[in-house]
């Protein structure tokens, strides 16, 4: 018996230790990748994964390292573990950021994002973890911040500015789709990005009685990206939201000339009622200022 387990061990000079050759790496990068990559094509990928992280444990300057941090994550991907294949594949990005794979890298990083984003959940033990939109949004800005002028940065933006709406984060929402337009204006989803800074605006507007700049910001938004996207499959929701808009601003007008009839200002009050009638003649509240120019210009 004793004679069997001392078989797996071998006495090395070099080192003065006993080695186990299950446990130890190759004599070369190169040996160890070979080795690690028989492993992977035979798709024995528990072996293949405790080759490939020797390799970079033992040769980490090596560029054979990168070799197998990439194909950890190609590991993961094909065994549908993405957000470890994510997190793998970032690790090319931030420890071999010279390597040739960084385009290909973003490319499978931008992927498994759009996996996300279209509602993949991770699962462990039958149980939904993280929801799928956080991970999306972590995963597209890792994908900007890899490669901000990248073949996928404005797709990413753009999906980012849509999770963030989603998430119920307007203010955000807006910020990030003012970033595409500003960094990626010559993109097809530039083209959109005035409708949803205007949405996101729509959402976050205040309510308040005399204070109504963010809903006039969001009525110029869309009504550029009306003039600038007359054939848009959005146009039919941007001119919904639009009229939204119009109904709320007017109301505000409704509101202040109210203020003011009651402070007995009614100059003040018909230049209010005549904002609504001569630039939002559409809203229900065109009629009712009507009324009220007619009557206050009787009592003059």
């Amino acid at each position: 018996m004793l004679n069997n387990v001392w078989a797996y061990w071998i006495w090395t000079p070099k080192t003065g230790k006993w080695v186990n050759p299950k446990y130890a790496v190759k004599d070369s990068p190169q040996e160890q990748l070979d080795w690690a990559m028989n492993l992977y094509m035979g798709k024995d990928y528990e072996g293949a994964i405790r080759e490939f992280k020797k390799l970079i444990k033992y040769y980490p300057h090596s560029s054979q390292a990168c070799d197998a941090q990439y194909f950890m994550g190609r590991i993961y991907e094909e065994r549908g573990k993405f957000y470890e294949a994510f997190q793998a594949y970032q690790k090319v990005i931030d420890l071999y950021p010279y390597t040739q794979k960084v385009e290909e890298v973003i490319e499978r990083e931008y992927r498994i994002g759009e996996l996300y984003f279209t509602g993949h959940r991770d699962k462990f033990l039958g149980m939904s973890l993280i929801p799928s939109q956080e991970r999306a949004l972590e995963i597209f800005q890792k994908v900007v911040e890899n490669a901000p002028y990248g073949k996928y940065a404005p797709p990413s933006q753009y999906k980012i500015g849509i999770i963030l709406r989603g998430l119920g984060q307007f203010e955000e929402a807006k910020q990030a789709f003012l970033k595409l337009e500003k960094n990626y204006p010559e993109s097809e989803f530039a083209r959109e990005a005035k409708y949803q800074i205007g949405l996101s605006g729509y959402k976050v507007s205040p309510q308040s009685d005399y204070t109504q700049e963010e809903t006039e910001s969001s009525i110029k938004e869309i009504e550029e990206f009306l003039i600038t996207n007359p054939q848009s499959p959005l146009k039919e929701d941007a001119e919904k939201v639009l009229n939204d808009l119009k109904n709320r601003k007017a109301e505000s007008l409704f509101k202040t000339a109210q203020f003011y009839e009651r402070q007995k200002k009614f100059s003040s009050a018909l230049l209010y009622y005549e904002e609504i009638v001569n630039n939002y003649p559409d809203s229900l509240w065109a009629a009712k200022s009507l009324e009220r120019i007619s009557i206050l210009k009787e009592n003059k």
